[in-house]
């Protein structure tokens, strides 16, 4: 095969790479779901059931297809305050759902003055909403608590227990029990009709990046020890049931809101519930579930509900296979390793921008070989380039006796068109599961490096005259540019200039990337012009000369 296309190839398969990354794995936005018509009705009653109060001037709880009467305003309802070393969180009584969970590490925005990160944001559908029945939820139950307020530190346990009456006279109980040190707490509740469920929402969109959410936002389960995945906008178009399931929810960059029953195995279902707004285009607005369906005799759960950071020690000390969400592909066997080093770099330099650049540096120490083999073939094959172009001159008629006679010159010359390209093959699992890494490391979010750069999970940008520009970005496409020029050219001009166009594509395709990744590249682009300059200065470079 001819060098030339084996290394546009090599070259397209990482642009695709890069690509995928960016249009395809990158947050997939919420979009309201195709206009169809909505009942709005209030919760069903029975004879001689009240049904449950409403505020004046709210409209009543529309029917949803995935969970019933899900979205019930919370004016006017009391809260009991829960608070423990790692969050505080509100439960209202309208419905006995979360209304707040504000993590107490991790703040809204990289401000001094900004609050804790709310997890649940200001949404029309709460999570923990149980479902009562067919077509019915708990939303419209007004609860009494048997406490205001729970305050936990350490080992300590306690629980809040909500009571009420659902619209067809039943009553129903609610329990939540918390821990003093845990982002990990249960969800119980009796009086509900045999199998009804527990609904979970999206992470809000400021869980992630202080508001950038650069990362995809996923429906999540884990079913038959193997991960179901679908993007928000998929179960926004079409509901999907995963059977089995241990655990399940919604996963955003750096959080992660999961429910799993405290034993066996559950059915899910990811679709949609009207919220009884409408979208700026006056359709109306559906937003996202994760509904667990299972039940315990004639109550739900009970549940193990996980609302905090994917960050991996954690995960792994909450159990259940939680570390799962924290999903780093195929290269993960990469990717984690490089994760630790990171971490232990961290201890000694306490600089996350100058872990980064250690990091890189030592992985292009150790790739050192694979680059000098890629080099010296590509060096060797740029001097055997004239020989090709008079081959393909004189045999441009018959591409059987061309390819033949291609393949004594690289004998002749000792020199295999394979050779370098396989190092660099080789190398791709690396720089993967380093992008991985550095692409899901929870530690990156808000972490300052130097200058204008205050927090490298967010795009770089300085203003200049009012102007933001992604200074690190272009620095970035200008050393891809550099080392583009000093790579050793191969094929004919046309295919010359369609890989100089490459550093242009990626600087456009990284303006949006967390500077974190773009300060990875732009240093491992560095790293790897000084490498070039080196052995490719003068006839340093070992090869053969050409012979016909």
């Amino acid at each position: 095969m001819d060098q030339r296309r084996v290394w546009l190839a090599v070259g397209l398969s990482l642009l695709l790479l890069l690509l995928y990354q960016e249009l395809v794995v990158r947050r997939y936005q919420q979009h309201p779901h195709p206009d169809e018509p909505i009942t709005m009705v209030p919760p069903k009653a029975t004879d001689g059931a009240t049904p449950p109060p409403t505020t004046p001037g709210v409209p009543p709880a529309p029917a949803a297809t995935a969970g019933g009467s899900i979205a019930v305003p919370v004016t006017g309802a009391g809260t009991v305050v829960v608070e423990n070393d790692v969050f505080r969180a509100e439960l209202t009584l309208a419905g006995g759902r979360l209304s707040s969970l504000r993590l107490k590490d991790f703040k809204e925005t990289v401000a001094k003055d900004s609050p804790p990160l709310d997890l649940v944001g200001k949404s029309p559908v709460l999570p923990l909403t149980f479902e009562t029945g067919p077509e019915t939820t708990d939303a419209g139950v007004v609860y009494t608590a048997d406490r205001t307020t729970l305050t936990l530190s350490g080992e300590q346990e306690g629980a809040v227990v909500l009571s009420g009456t659902t619209a067809d006279g039943r009553s129903i109980q609610k329990k939540f029990a918390f821990r003093g040190n845990s982002y990990l707490f249960d969800v119980s509740g009796s009086g509900a009709a045999p199998g009804t469920g527990l609904v979970l929402t999206t992470v809000a969109k400021e869980g992630a990046a202080g508001g950038q959410n650069p990362g995809k936002e996923v429906a999540l389960a884990l079913a038959n020890q193997k991960l179901v995945e679908h993007s928000v906008d998929d179960i926004t178009k079409q509901a999907v049931t995963v059977d089995d399931t241990q655990w399940a929810g919604f996963s955003a960059q750096y959080f992660v809101a999961l429910a799993l029953p405290a034993e066996g195995t559950v059915d899910t279902l990811m679709g949609t519930v009207p919220t009884g707004l409408q979208t700026a285009d006056n359709k109306p607005e559906r937003m996202p579930i994760v509904r667990l369906e299972a039940s315990a005799g004639d109550g739900v759960g009970p549940y193990h509900v996980y609302m905090g950071p994917k960050e991996r020690k954690i995960l792994v000390a909450a159990g259940h296979q939680l570390d799962r969400a924290l999903d780093f592909g195929w290269f993960w066997f990469i990717a984690l390793p490089l994760l630790y080093g990171l971490e232990l770099l961290h201890k000694v330099t306490g600089n996350y921008g100058v872990d980064i650049i250690l990091l890189t540096t030592i992985v292009k120490l150790v790739t050192i070989p694979l680059t000098q083999t890629s080099l010296r073939s590509m060096k060797a094959m740029q001097k055997l380039q004239p020989e090709v172009t008079k081959l393909r001159e004189r045999y441009k008629d018959d591409q059987v006796a061309m390819q033949k006679e291609l393949m004594e010159l690289y004998k002749r010359n000792q020199v295999n068109p394979f050779s370098g390209c396989l190092p660099m093959v080789l190398q791709i699992p690396i720089f993967v599961g380093l992008y991985n890494a550095l692409n899901h490391a929870i530690e990156l979010r808000h972490a300052p490096f130097m200058l204008w750069i205050n927090d490298l999970s967010s795009p770089d940008r300085l203003t200049i005259a009012g102007v933001p520009v992604p200074v690190l970005t272009l620095l970035m496409g200008l050393s891809m540019l550099v080392q583009q020029r000093m790579t050793p050219q191969q094929g004919d001009p046309m295919q010359q200039r369609m890989m100089m166009i490459m550093p242009v594509m990626f600087t456009f395709m990284f303006i949006n990337f967390p500077a974190g990744l773009v300060l990875y590249w732009l240093v491992n682009n560095l790293l790897s012009i000084s490498q070039q300059y080196f052995m490719l200065r003068g006839d340093k470079v070992a090869a053969p000369a050409p012979s016909v």
